[in-house]
């Protein structure tokens, strides 16, 4: 039989964002319904998954002059290419939007008996702009959702893709600069064009980033200072866990070992170089492996 000796780290806080942090370690606090926890790993998740689906739109973005080659040489083109990227764009912004819904979400069932506060992105947004949000809920979370003066364009390209057609990209030739253009944004008169769809996908994951991360280093920041059960990560087939209070999540010698076994089959990679382990857990009669692979 093979052993296994792979080594996966997943206790890691000094790769964490402060939504990463809060996601670790809500659960002393907060007792949150499905739909919560889903937004929780959706606000990461779906942010993510933009960023992904930007890198896959950029390797295919060269293929833009494939429609242009086929019409000069036919005389039209189908420009399937163009739809094929506006797909990919259109994805990407829903996959943003998302983000700050999931994110809204969280904040909103928390203060969710305060003044002003909506169970709607599009309403709770409004209300942060318009100062209706008491201020009872952190100033931190009311600044942070009032300085988003970027959602309102954002919001309208999400009802337009959701509601309405396809748009369509266009290469420069000269510049090489991608064009997006949606005509359900435009006005009797022009269609609704962002002349440059990747810098403008560049400004918006910034944008969103820094609103997701005041949000949840203010929601960190209401987080009980109590010992959260942490996966240290999957070594030799067997998944390790320690105890560690969010004020001690520095790094990965953080927190308690819970490595109840000390035998040369199961016994931590990191024993020698791990201060957690040094400060096990007493106790490990009913905590055990996790998983064995």
């Amino acid at each position: 039989m093979n052993m296994i000796t792979s080594k996966v780290i997943l206790f890691d806080p000094l790769k964490w964002g402060t939504q990463q942090r809060f996601q670790h370690f809500y659960s002393t606090t907060y007792s949150f319904d499905r739909s919560t926890q889903y937004s929780i790993k959706g606000s990461e998740n779906h942010f993510y998954k933009a960023l992904n689906i930007i890198e896959v739109a950029k390797e295919f973005s060269p293929r833009l002059s494939e429609d242009q080659g086929e019409l000069e040489e036919k005389g039209y083109t189908n420009s399937i290419r163009s739809k094929q990227l506006s797909a990919l764009i259109e994805a990407i912004i829903l996959e943003f939007y998302s983000s700050i819904d999931c994110t809204r979400h969280i904040v909103t069932t928390i203060y969710k008996k305060h003044r002003g506060v909506k169970e709607s992105t599009r309403k709770f947004l409004q209300a942060a702009f318009d100062d209706r949000i008491a201020e009872t809920v952190p100033s931190e979370i009311r600044d942070a959702f009032k300085a988003a003066q970027w959602y309102d364009e954002l919001r309208r390209i999400r009802d337009a893709l959701t509601h309405s057609d396809i748009g369509s990209c266009h290469l420069d030739k000269t510049s090489q600069i991608i064009s997006y253009m949606h005509s359900g944004l435009g006005d009797n008169k022009r269609a609704f064009t962002i002349k440059d769809i990747f810098a403008y996908l560049a400004t918006l994951k910034i944008q969103i980033n820094q609103f997701t991360g005041k949000v949840f280093n203010c929601l960190n920041a209401t987080l009980l200072d109590k010992e959260v059960r942490q996966i240290c990560g999957i070594f030799n087939g067997f998944v390790y866990s320690r105890f560690v209070r969010p004020s001690e999540a520095i790094n990965f010698n953080s927190g308690r070992c819970n490595a109840w076994f000390d035998n040369s089959a199961a016994n931590c990679p990191f024993a020698d170089k791990c201060d957690a382990y040094n400060r096990k857990v007493v106790d490990h009669r009913h905590v055990g492996i996790l998983m064995k692979k």
